[in-house]
């Protein structure tokens, strides 16, 4: 017992205890002293950002009072605006004018950017026009500040007020949901000392300074008005406030607040700025309480991240000691042996004792997962010897088995076949040629390997007679994969040329996937070694650029086939044409076609896209993917062409639907303009409908109606009766009867069209010609 005492992991605990606690001590010590400055840095900003911010509301407000005073100059000069202020009655001014006058004022609000609510009152008549209505105070109240939630009292007593200068009032809002407004007035003759006979009025609502910042929200705003002694605010204030504001704005005289001023009242902290243009004070009042409490949430906050933060230390520590040292404990007790001759065993550190027997553990576990490999690539190799020698090995290999092995059966896209094969030396003088050989193999793998891991490519390599073999994939989609294949062994070949002097052979079959794939791609490069040892051509290294077809290969290419592709282009059925593209591929691939008679099989292909389609042959997009086949097609990469021939009868299809949707659409265009030269041509008829149109179209009602509403916007009927009220306006100016207008217009009955025209244009026929006519006399007059 006294001997595992020296190796004991219980000082090294508690020395580790001790350390963490000194860090959480600074940590907590910089916390406290942080937070604390910070509460000191608060207190020092909080006038700086209260000035700030009531600068921002002098602003805004400023913002509403310029363009108040700048629409105000511009309409005290206006002649229909003068008119109407020298009017004694309501009735005096005719409603045209009253209606010409909203158009002028909703011209000036939009020259100005005015997007508050205003209007213009007039005392004498009792008469209020924005720039949408007019009326008497009544009626635009029920029209329009009824939505204030603001009673026609209250109103009028604003309204009613004698001003010689811009006033500012805060009316009482009905409603705990309605909103909080500012009125300003301002008369339209600011010179004159008598109360003015025409008061401009904007309703400013309060929501949109709240908006631009949270810090009046709870607060208090108010307006003072020195030339008026008139405080306005947007809560009820009391006196003790109210006095302490009055006595601030009295300590300036008659000086202006250019900057904020701040005085602390009762636990309140009163902010006050002057406006720019009226002779205005704005004042915030803020609960001192507010500022007070959010010190105090600090504080607080403080207090609990040090509380959470403890309870943190010594959670970690009793986590450690659960899950850590009682482990640590536990591993060396396993590992001790009790061999007091073993030197680990009188080791006093405990890290030292335990690092000592893994390593020995290590060792143990390399030499058996050595031993595992070993077996496991003999599994994998007799695995892929049956995979290139026979070719059902798809129906009897066990996949997943295979897959454990390391076998990318499910992992790889896309994988290639790269062989080497050492060519015939003379080595009668060496003693063990056999060793020689084995050297050379060894080198070719290793540098192949290291070239082909620089590129990312994952492989396995493999021995099958004279041959070494890799099959190289990658599990994500690569496009350039056979040009690292080519790069890999190009600097293989290039460093062995220097280093070394044997000699060998290169082949790169195509790109396969799955099981049966492994047999036609070891086929390939057995024709790559054919074609190099009958041409002497060693240059000529992946199976794509064989130059010669073989004998027992044809193009492949039934007529039942491509009639079914020529259709699905012709028809615009994208999917129906891949397919078919796909199943010609798989047809010929399957026989091993060459290069050459692949090139051929694409080109057949392409020709029949083309010629389905109809395409012209200067298209720029059908150039490009035509392009795109015959790169595919040289590279000999089957994936390839086939993608890029799906992506031509793609375009090819689209283009074969965007001409027969451009036919449809201008069919479609011809029928709306026929329909409507048809209602001008018989908008007299009475009987004209949309029966008639049905009728005389040869297409059902439901779809007349319908469609005239897409093309136009507008119902069929309501369309006609427009066309015929166009007609009627003109015969109106021309003195004709009502009873013949109605019959040679189309509408059958003078009932039918008092109702219709009523409904229209808001005023009966005769009261339109009246009105027309008065603006033609008052034309006259004024030339």
């Amino acid at each position: 017992m006294a001997e595992k005492k020296k190796w004991a992991p219980t000082k090294m605990f508690w020395q580790w205890c001790l350390s963490y606690l000194l860090i959480s001590v600074i940590a907590l010590t910089l916390l406290l002293a942080s937070g604390y400055r910070y509460l000191d840095v608060l207190r020092d900003n909080l006038e700086y950002t209260n000035g700030i911010q009531l600068d921002m509301t002098r602003v805004w407000l400023d913002q509403k009072v310029k363009l108040l005073r700048n629409i105000t100059a511009k309409e005290s000069s206006t002649a229909a605006i003068d008119a109407v202020r020298q009017a004694d009655d309501y009735e005096d001014i005719p409603r045209y004018d009253y209606y010409m006058l909203t158009r002028k004022i909703s011209t000036d609000v939009i020259n100005y950017g005015i997007g508050d609510a205003y209007f213009l009152y007039f005392p004498s008549t009792d008469a209020i026009v924005s720039n949408t209505k007019y009326g008497q105070s009544r009626r635009f109240y029920d029209l329009v500040l009824e939505a204030y939630n603001i009673s026609y009292e209250d109103w009028m007593e604003i309204l009613k007020q004698n001003l010689v200068t811009t006033r500012v009032f805060q009316p009482v809002v009905q409603g705990k949901d309605s909103k909080n407004y500012l009125v300003l007035m301002r008369p339209l003759n600011i010179t004159s000392r008598e109360p003015d006979k025409a008061v401009a009025v904007m309703i400013v609502d309060l929501e949109d300074l709240f908006k631009a910042s949270d810090w009046l929200n709870n607060d208090t705003l108010c307006i003072n008005d020195r030339n008026n002694g008139v405080l306005v605010a947007n809560h009820e204030l009391p006196e003790s406030t109210e006095n302490a504001v009055t006595e601030l704005i009295k300590s300036s005289g008659s000086r202006k607040f250019d900057e904020a001023a701040h005085i602390t009242s009762k636990e309140e902290y009163i902010s006050i700025i002057s406006s720019t243009y009226e002779n205005w004070d704005i004042a915030v009042i803020l609960k001192e309480q507010a500022f007070a409490s959010k010190i105090i949430d600090i504080q607080k906050l403080l207090a609990v991240v040090v509380i959470i933060y403890l309870l943190l230390t010594v959670a970690v520590i009793a986590n450690s000691a659960a899950k850590r040292y009682l482990k640590l404990r536990n591993i060396v007790q396993v590992l001790h042996r009790g061999n007091a001759a073993d030197p680990e065993e009188n080791l006093t550190d405990a890290f030292a004792y335990i690092d000592s027997r893994v390593q020995k553990l290590v060792q143990d576990n390399v030499e058996s997962s050595d031993l595992i490999e070993q077996q496991r690539t003999a599994m994998l190799c007799e695995q892929f010897h049956a995979m290139i020698t026979n070719a059902d090995a798809a129906n009897e290999t066990d996949t997943d088995r295979l897959e454990n092995l390391g076998f990318p059966i499910h992992r790889a896209k896309q994988y290639y076949l790269l062989a080497y094969r050492l060519q015939k030396q003379d080595l009668a003088n060496e003693k063990d040629p056999d060793k020689i050989y084995e050297m050379q193999w060894f080198i070719l793998q290793n540098v192949t390997r290291e070239n082909l891991a620089s590129r990312s490519l994952e492989n396995l390599c493999f021995r099958e007679g004279g041959t070494q073999l890799y099959i190289i994939w990658t599990e994500k989609e690569d496009p350039e994969m056979l040009e690292s294949i080519l790069w890999s062994y190009e600097y293989c070949r290039s460093f062995l040329a220097q280093h070394f002097e044997f000699r060998y052979d290169i082949a790169v079959s195509g790109g396969h996937t799955g099981i049966d794939g492994v047999y036609k791609a070891y086929r390939e490069v057995c024709r790559v070694y054919q074609y190099q040892q009958r041409t002497q051509d060693t240059g000529t290294i992946f199976y794509s650029d064989l130059k010669v077809q073989p004998g027992d290969t044809t193009v492949r290419y039934p007529v039942e086939t491509e009639n079914k592709l020529h259709l699905a282009v012709r028809s615009g059925d994208e999917g129906e044409a891949c397919t078919q593209i796909q199943v010609l591929m798989r047809q010929n691939q399957e026989n091993y076609l060459s290069p050459a008679g692949m090139q051929f099989l694409v080109g057949k292909i392409m020709s029949t896209i083309v010629r389905a389609g109809e395409q012209r042959s200067d298209d720029p997009e059908l150039a490009e993917n035509q392009n795109r086949v015959m790169e595919a097609s040289r590279r000999g990469s089957t994936e390839a062409m086939e993608q890029a021939l799906c992506r031509l009868a793609g375009t090819v299809c689209q283009a074969v639907r965007a001409s027969e949707q451009e036919a449809a659409a201008d069919e479609k265009g011809r029928l709306y303009l026929e329909m409507r030269d048809y209602i001008e041509a018989n908008y007299s008829d009475a009987t004209l409908n949309v029966n008639a149109l049905s009728e005389h179209f040869d297409r059902p009602a439901p779809f007349v109606s319908r469609y005239f509403k897409e093309m136009n916007g507008t119902n069929l009927t309501q369309y006609i009766h427009k066309v015929r009220l166009e007609h009627v306006k003109e015969k109106l100016l021309q003195d004709e009867k009502l009873e013949t207008i109605a019959i040679t217009c189309g509408f059958g009955s003078l009932r039918s069209f008092l109702r219709i025209f009523k409904q229209y244009e808001g005023v009966t026929p005769t009261q339109y010609r009246e009105l027309h006519s008065k603006k033609e006399e008052t034309t006259n007059e004024n030339i």
